[in-house]
Order: structure tokens, then sequence, then C-alpha cells
């Protein structure tokens, strides 16, 4: 969502909830007005405006005539699309979210692979045989896969015949869009990923629902830990540079 808004509109909306969580406003607490925000940000009142609609559309806040504007839910309250907003605006998730994200993943994504093992079909296998092609010639290119990897793992999950399990998954793959590229930096985590996914498509070709379970676990699991590993490294160079 946040590509789809002016850079002013989106630098707006990533300084409020910043505000919010910095002042730790709870659900039902008043927010400076338009002005106020404008001149504390330093953005027109437009921007500000734009911003508002954005995160009224998002049950975040919400503007009362004659009242002002309020906190309509914690940000933490919201639903996936304001996770993937933060994602996309570069905020910071707290571990709890890290951690149930991960979870999510794996049950979301586990449970898709079973019915993917059960019902996939021909042109299934080969549209994921397609993107496993694709996606070694990225590698092989020496390119970043992260748009692949996320087109990879949606097509595998389609492969469930259930569309409300894709469109559960989505969100939990946006919501890693700004370290996925930072982690596919690795050479070592490009192969690795590579081979994971030729053992996915192996598993549910074979409709072998436990080896794919099995699989999810570990290939997500260990992702996790690798963007933790990542991440303790940015924060200890950020630590050493100041």
């Amino acid at each position: 969502m946040a590509s789809q808004l002016s850079s002013e509109t989106s630098t707006t909306v990533r300084k409020t909830l910043e505000f919010v969580q910095h002042h730790r406003l709870a659900k039902g607490d008043r927010l400076p007005s338009e002005r106020e925000l404008s001149e504390r940000f330093g953005v027109a009142r437009s921007s500000v405006r734009e911003a508002l609609a954005v995160l009224d559309a998002m049950r975040i806040t919400e503007r009362k005539p004659k009242s002002g504007i309020f906190l309509r839910n914690a940000v933490e309250d919201g639903g996936l699309d304001t996770l993937v907003l933060q994602a996309d605006l570069g905020l910071a998730f707290d571990p709890q979210v890290t951690r149930d994200v991960t979870e999510a993943r794996i049950i979301c994504e586990e449970q898709a692979l079973r019915l993917a093992c059960q019902r996939r079909t021909e042109a299934d296998l080969t549209k994921l045989r397609r993107l496993l092609d694709a996606y070694a010639a990225i590698i092989d290119a020496d390119g970043n896969p992260s748009d692949a990897d996320v087109e990879f793992h949606l097509a595998l999950v389609a492969a469930s015949q259930n569309r409300i399990l894709v469109r559960t998954l989505t969100p939990l793959m946006l919501m890693s869009t700004t370290w996925r590229r930072r982690y596919f930096d690795s050479a070592a985590i490009r192969r690795r990923s590579l081979d994971d996914h030729r053992a996915f498509v192996d598993a549910v070709e074979a409709r072998d629902e436990a080896a794919a379970a099995a699989l999810v676990k570990r290939h997500v699991q260990t992702a996790a830990a690798d963007v933790r590993a990542l991440a303790e490294q940015g924060s200890a160079t950020a630590t050493n540079t100041t």
C-alpha cells in the first residue's frame, strides 16, 4: 500500500504511527489536530489529510466531527494489512510479532501443502517447475530472487485449490519484503533456498504430505533464524559506528 502513496504521504503515515507508538496511545485516545500534525511533521496539511484517510480506512484512526482525531484501535490490534503497511514503511516489529508471524506462516503453509499433495493438478506442477526454472536462472545470473521466492510460495499454496489460504499467506509474505532482499544477498542462502524449493515440488508431486509438512517447518524456521541473525548483526554494526 505504501508504494501507492506519494513520498510525503507515506512519510506522514509512518510519522503518525511512530507518534502513536512513542506516546503509547491507547484505543480512544485523542491525536493532535491536522494542523498540529502538519506543523509537528513539517508537511502540508493535504498530506496529513491523505495519511489519516489511509489510517481511517485501516481502522486505526477515526475522525469525529467537531471532536477531533481519535485512535480507533491500537496499532498492534490492527489486521494483517496494518502489519504489511508497517513493513512497507520500514517500521520495526517487536519480537512477539516476528515470532507470531513465523508460527502463523508455518501453520498456514503446512496445511496448504498437505492439501496441495492431495489436490494438485498437472497444471500446478507445470507452473511450479516453470517457476523453479526461473528461480534457478536468477540465481545463476547472481541476481536477487526475493520476488521470485514470494511467487513460488504463493503458487505452492495455490496448488491446495483453497483461495482463502492464498489470501491468508499473501500478507504474511508481504510483511517480509523489507528484509527479504537483504536475506537473499547471500549466495549460500540463495542456493539452499533453491534446493528446498525443488524438494517442495518433489514432495507435492509424490503426494508426500509428511515430507512437505516437515520441509515447511524447517524452511521457515531456518529463514527466521537467519533473519534474526541479520537483525542482530545490523544492530551491532549500528552500535559500533555510533
